[in-house]
């Protein structure tokens, strides 16, 4: 009797050694999943981030693209105009890039393009919004900024993006910039003809020879 107490219970305690060391070995393989899915989530999370940040930038410039300036202004304007506060909107292009691009090539006007987003970025507020618009013209968003506030700001602009010496490869470069701005109320009362007169202000610059800021 004594015998076979004593097998049972050797029996039982290998048995009990046999499940712990499962025990601790499932436990050992579900901390390891749970690092791994954490690690999973933050890379997800991140990846998802790079993703977002990327539908609303503009690559090159590192500028916020089309799609969000528009949505910008709009929320801007209607914000405006809820609070009965001024808002400028500043447009702006390099004078003679089209030529600038057949002289020197995609590359040089691409970097052309990538330091005027950096000179525009450097002479504005956080709160402001800067984006591209098209393939070289470029918008800024000046919330809470009436036309003699906005001036200040676009002349500042001209006079850096002037300033800059832009080098790349055996190319070294100085261009100008013409900058048309118009605010809403004074200039506009609508998101699309804030738009189309600040515009329209960039393209009077422009014939204007270039190098000015010009309000409308």
């Amino acid at each position: 009797m004594f015998c076979r107490i004593t097998a049972n219970f050797e029996g039982a305690q290998l048995n009990k050694s046999f499940m712990d060391h499962q025990v601790i070995e499932r436990v050992k393989e579900l901390e390891q999943r749970t690092r791994l899915t954490s690690t999973e989530t933050r890379l997800t999370a991140a990846h998802g981030e790079e993703v977002e940040r990327l539908a609303l930038m503009d690559i090159l410039t590192e500028l916020y693209n089309s799609r969000t300036f528009l949505k910008e202004i709009k929320d801007e304007v209607k914000r405006a105009r809820r609070y009965k506060r001024p808002i400028s909107l500043c447009m702006l292009t390099v004078d003679g890039f089209k030529d600038i691009s057949r002289q020197y090539g995609a590359l040089t006007s691409d970097a052309v393009l990538k330091i005027i987003g950096q000179v525009i970025r450097s002479s504005i507020r956080d709160v402001d919004i800067p984006a591209r618009y098209t393939s070289d013209e470029f918008a800024v968003i000046l919330p809470e900024t009436n036309a003699s506030g906005a001036s200040i700001v676009a002349e500042r602009i001209r006079q850096r993006i002037g300033n800059q010496s832009i080098a790349y490869n055996i190319h070294q470069l100085k261009v100008t910039a013409s900058v048309g701005l118009a605010t809403f109320p004074t200039h506009a009362k609508e998101c699309e003809e804030l738009l189309a007169r600040s515009t329209q202000a960039l393209e009077i610059a422009s014939e204007r020879g270039g190098d000015c800021v010009c309000v409308v």
